[in-house]
């Protein structure tokens, strides 16, 4: 039995503005977060953030929904993210994602205050879970979980990001995802290649056929060609 849980984790960036401190050039947020920013702490006991050695607390723990911390800097790095999961597992999964701060990374030159979005999709695969972690796995996330602190005034054309908080962000820049489901791609191509399979089949049958046909045709030459040798022989 296999049971995977689809996850999202990454970062967002907010230039400062040019009055900004020249070690704080931007605000970001890095997380792990559902495809529709669903809770996930019904399975995920913790994630640990390792940043760079140059921040005071290198390793950020968060512990409760929404797994998030928001940091300032001027640099980019990647950033360790290990998940810890609810049940028997001991080891974290670990991913690496690197910190986006600019759009246009070979410039790494801030042309607007609108948040730089660098995201994965990823799936945590669960294969022959016990009973116990099968329970877990099988609950609805917490829907009561995901509401922002505060709602956000979408309508504007570009909201504070400096005054909103790390979850509000998070909610503005969530974004449209579109889920593979291996099951509906199997059997779309089993389909294929099935349709695939016939027209070779019949491709082969009409090759086959044809070259029988030239077969026989080189008989009958042959057989003429050696009744005239043989009308010839008796000249």
């Amino acid at each position: 039995m296999q049971i995977a849980k689809p996850i999202i984790y990454g970062t967002i960036a907010t230039w400062l503005g040019r009055r900004s401190d020249e070690k704080k050039t931007h605000s970001w947020i890095c997380y792990v977060r559902g495809v529709h920013n669903e809770d996930l702490s019904y399975f995920i006991e913790k994630v640990i953030f390792v940043l760079h050695s140059s921040f005071e607390n290198t390793n950020r723990v968060v512990t409760q929904h929404p797994f998030v911390i928001a940091e300032t800097g001027w640099g980019q790095f990647d950033i360790i993210i290990k998940i810890y999961l609810k049940g028997d597992y001991d080891q974290p999964m670990i991913a690496v994602h690197p910190l986006k701060l600019y759009q246009n990374q070979t410039q790494n030159i801030p042309l607007t205050r609108k948040p730089v979005v660098s995201e994965q999709y990823d799936e945590i695969v669960f294969i022959n879970p016990k009973s116990e972690l099968l329970e877990i796995l099988n609950q609805m996330p917490n829907q009561e979980n995901n509401q922002v602190e505060e709602e956000i005034q979408v309508d504007q054309k570009e909201p504070d990001f400096e005054q909103m908080t790390p979850a509000q962000i998070l909610k503005y820049n969530q974004p449209n995802f579109t889920i593979f489901d291996i099951n509906e791609s199997k059997v779309t191509i089993e389909k294929a290649i099935q349709i695939v399979s016939q027209d070779i089949l019949a491709d082969y049958k009409r090759k086959n056929h044809q070259l029988d046909t030239e077969i026989q045709e080189l008989q009958i030459e042959y057989e003429n060609l050696q009744n005239k040798l043989q009308q010839v022989q008796q000249q």
